[in-house]
């Protein structure tokens, strides 16, 4: 995943394509990939939050993760999905989940103003969202204990650091601190509006310091064991 690839062209649309797999189902991916000219990328590495014996959500039972992304144009994205859904069998539990999110880039804006109105016509209309909740090392359970209450099945939990600068610390309304969890939470978008509220309530997001959350639109998924958009039901 480290090979250099052509870039797109600077005119087409693109989306982001995240797996959350397995290791043995992230090397795998490697290998199919290759074999899709799909030679750059980034890998980051996380945890589930799966605690049910019968499986949640995300269909994964191991709690190691990674988590695989790359840009890739629109018009490859559904068929590049359907291929890693069939290969990696994505549609039977443990096997990972694969979803894709709009990106938008500079030289599209210049070249077409009206660009960011469509992704944002978009968004509304995408059945699944993407919650990232961004907390203090050692919050991550208790992020997914309110989640869960909320009628959330399952996130993956990444680890970081904020970079201590005094305008990352203003942006983001909170203090730095060394260390970081990043919980990332899939979901129905219809269920997101009470997550994000308990959330921001019981966590006291109002307060500086405690964290900060947002969410993103999802335009294809696979993967979700009840998801009525996976690619088994396309």
């Amino acid at each position: 995943m480290n090979k250099q690839t052509k870039e797109p062209a600077g005119g087409r649309a693109l989306l982001i394509v995240t797996l959350i797999l397995n290791e043995q189902q992230c090397h795998r991916f490697d290998r199919l990939a290759k074999a899709k000219d799909i030679r750059s990328g980034i890998i980051v590495y996380g945890r589930g939050t799966v605690k049910s014996a019968t499986l949640n959500l995300f269909g994964i039972k191991s709690q190691k993760r990674e988590i695989v992304n790359f840009l890739i144009e629109e018009d490859r994205a559904k068929e590049t999905l359907d291929y890693f859904a069939r290969e990696l069998r994505l549609n039977e539990p443990g096997h990972g989940i694969a979803f894709a999110s709009r990106v938008v880039s500079l030289t599209q804006v210049m070249r077409n103003p009206d660009t960011l109105s469509t992704v944002q016509a978009m968004e509304g209309e995408s059945m699944y969202k993407k919650l990232t909740v961004v907390v203090n090392r050692g919050m991550a359970e208790t992020v997914m204990e309110i989640a869960r209450k909320s009628g959330v099945k399952g996130g993956t939990v990444i680890h970081g650091r904020g970079t201590g600068s005094d305008v990352t610390a203003k942006l983001l309304g909170m203090e730095i601190q060394p260390e970081k969890e990043l919980v990332m939470i899939l979901m129905p978008g219809d269920l997101v509006e009470k997550v994000v509220n308990d959330l921001f309530h019981e966590l006291k997001m109002d307060a500086p310091g405690n964290g900060i959350l947002f969410v993103e639109p999802v335009s294809e998924v696979r993967g979700l064991v009840d998801a009525k958009c996976n690619g088994k039901n396309k």
